[in-house]
């Protein structure tokens, strides 16, 4: 190409860029970096007025983004509250055996008790293992090893049942569960074998695919089917080993088996490191490989990334995979196969065209889109909340949560016009950009809500802001809630889904509380039916939703029975029976939430 041409060309791609319409600067975007200008203003003003072994500790401290007792020192006071504490979280004893489990800042049973309660008692999920509901299939031996009775496999790859909730599967929930790459699978299972098919992965998906469809139990029968499977794969595992271990973890989860569906993507995890899957692909310098292979491993790693991040999100633990160990590059879209027409009008929806079925551009905008929050995701979570860090306060803390809020704004700001939506979109959106959405607030969310202990102080203890911009984020939810529900089923929607309605509950109640709104107010009663109903929709998919709701209802029903000095917002044992025993970071046993309440009587109030 000349000059003259490479000049031409260059000209018209200017004046194509200056015709194209684009979106004004959102002004949650102007106003996070106004927000980070005046932080970063008031961190040069301390640093002026310092003397040298103070300023030498705050460049120190925001040079290596680590928080010590130094910045709380320097400020005159602790401005730590404004996160959750460094040691947060709770242990829950569970119903049988003599294990616990751990609930950290993020997790979506965080929702506060009674205003006159001094102690934050976590909402967590009885996930216990049922003896008396276990299946008989699975029995232990010495040494550890897990063997499998042979268990009767009632639906063969292919059997009319399991294509049925594959083609469910492909069309409800892909979308969202992208570890798979759904062209080669396809390609494989109807060749009857290769790398990217194995029965295993077949009756995972099967098992996932059953939720969309409303089939309980055939979804229990597909996960025993795969599991039966698991055990003896793990000797020589290969990629879908991996992929099947996210899909049945996060089904393990859902259904309330919270610590075999945490181990199972454990597994898949670790297996991601063992594969080299951390690595670029390119890395192996393998020639043999084409660009379609390098680019399936690449997406297996980052779906693995993405539930990495919301499983972590979810339970309020550390996370898995770490940026800094890994130089995978994006994803990016991969055109589709020669064959793929015959395999959708076969296996997925018939008599359907290739454009009609999906808007692929838009699918992978997401997938990419998606990621690059969870990236920030895990800045948050490991910044923020993870208990490793010290003891945090002080400017660093505040600029710390203006920074991670800049991200999330500039993250909104950059979405293409294809994954686009405001307050003011009435037209019909593919489902994952309602998702996206919802994930973005849900997040913004999280990041800003007090910790449970400061809604219990005046309210001058913490910074209106913060609650004003959880506000805003729950308007957002129960925008995108009533548009999605207009045009899809929240059945759908992936286990992510769950912690969204459980945050969008908490800061309903956090608003009644902080504006001291009453059960029957109009706006509360409107929200709280909206998310009460989409939990109602999902509590058969997600069964670990039903002790969220049932808390909700129970507060709603019980208000007038209710002492008039106690919030009757959250029964934190969920109502149970016998409830576990709740530990502080010390090991010693909290009171029970009906000690409690024999100590309001005695005393006129909790303790």
């Amino acid at each position: 190409m000349s000059n003259v041409d490479a000049w031409e060309l260059g000209k018209s791609r200017v004046n194509a860029l200056a015709l194209t319409p684009r979106r004004p600067t959102p002004k949650s975007y102007v106003q996070a970096l106004e927000g980070r200008v005046a932080s970063l203003e008031t961190f040069i003003q301390k640093l002026a007025s310092s003397d040298d072994k103070e300023r030498q500790a705050m460049l120190d401290e925001a040079g290596s983004s680590s928080y010590t007792e130094s910045a709380a020192a320097v400020d005159g006071q602790d401005e730590g509250e404004r996160l959750s504490p460094a040691r947060a979280g709770q242990l829950r004893k569970t119903r049988f055996g003599s294990s616990a489990h751990f609930y950290g800042g993020t997790s979506l049973y965080h929702i506060r008790m009674s205003e006159t309660d001094s102690v934050s008692l976590p909402v967590v999920v009885d996930s216990t293992f049922d003896a008396e509901t276990a299946p008989t299939d699975m029995t232990e031996t010495m040494f550890g090893q897990t063997l499998w009775n042979s268990y009767p496999i009632q639906f063969a790859p292919h059997d009319d049942v399991s294509q049925r909730l594959m083609a469910a599967f492909f069309k409800c929930q892909y979308q969202y569960s992208m570890c798979i790459y759904r062209e080669r699978f396809l390609r494989d299972y109807d060749t009857g074998g290769g790398r990217h098919y194995s029965d295993l992965l077949l009756y995972a998906i099967c098992a996932t695919g059953a939720l969309a469809t409303n089939e309980a139990l055939l979804s229990e029968i597909f996960a025993n089917q795969a599991q039966a499977l698991l055990y003896p794969s793990l000797n020589h595992p290969d990629l879908t080993v991996l992929q099947a271990l996210i899909l049945l973890g996060q089904l393990e989860i859902g259904r309330g088996r919270a610590s075999k569906g945490w181990l199972f993507c454990g597994m898949a995890f670790r297996l991601a490191h063992e594969m080299g899957l951390h690595l670029d692909p390119n890395n192996w310098h393998n020639a043999q490989d084409p660009d379609v292979e390098r680019e399936i491993l690449r997406r297996v790693y980052w779906a693995a990334f993405v539930v990495d991040k919301q499983l972590s999100l979810f339970f309020g633990r550390p996370p898995a995979l770490y940026p800094q160990v890994s130089d995978v590059r994006g994803t990016e879209r991969i055109p589709y196969p020669p064959d793929w027409a015959n395999l959708l009008d076969t296996y997925i929806a018939p008599d359907t065209s290739v454009t009609a079925f999906e808007d692929s551009p838009s699918l992978v905008n997401g997938l990419i889109y998606r990621i690059e929050l969870y990236r920030i995701v895990h800045t948050m979570i490991t910044e923020v909340f993870e208990n490793r860090r010290t003891n945090a306060g002080g400017t660093v803390v505040a600029d710390t949560i203006t920074r991670i809020h800049l991200s999330l704004t500039r993250w909104l700001a950059g979405l293409p016009s294809n994954l686009h939506w405001n307050q003011w979109t009435i037209n019909q959106l593919p489902r994952w950009v309602y998702h996206l959405h919802l994930l973005f607030h849900t997040v913004m969310t999280i990041l800003h809500r007090p910790p449970s202990q400061l809604l219990q102080k005046p309210e001058s203890s913490f910074d209106r802001d913060d609650i004003d911009i959880c506000y805003e984020s729950l308007g957002a939810m129960l925008r995108l809630l009533r548009s999605y529900g207009r045009f899809y089923s929240y059945k759908h929607l992936p286990l992510d889904f769950v912690q969204t309605l459980s945050t969008a509950a908490g800061t309903i109640l956090m608003r009644r509380h902080l504006d001291h709104l009453p059960w029957v107010d109009a706006e509360t009663s409107r929200s709280l039916d909206l998310v009460i109903e989409a939990m109602e929709d999902i509590k058969d998919t997600w069964p670990c939703v039903k002790e969220i709701l049932n808390s909700v209802l129970n507060a709603r029903q019980t208000e007038a029975a209710t002492m008039p000095d106690v919030d009757p917002v959250m029964d934190f044992d969920f109502l149970a029976a016998e409830p576990p025993a709740l530990l502080d970071m010390d090991g010693a046993e909290w009171p029970s939430f009906d000690d409690m309440m024999t100590r309001s009587t005695l005393s006129g109030g909790v303790d």
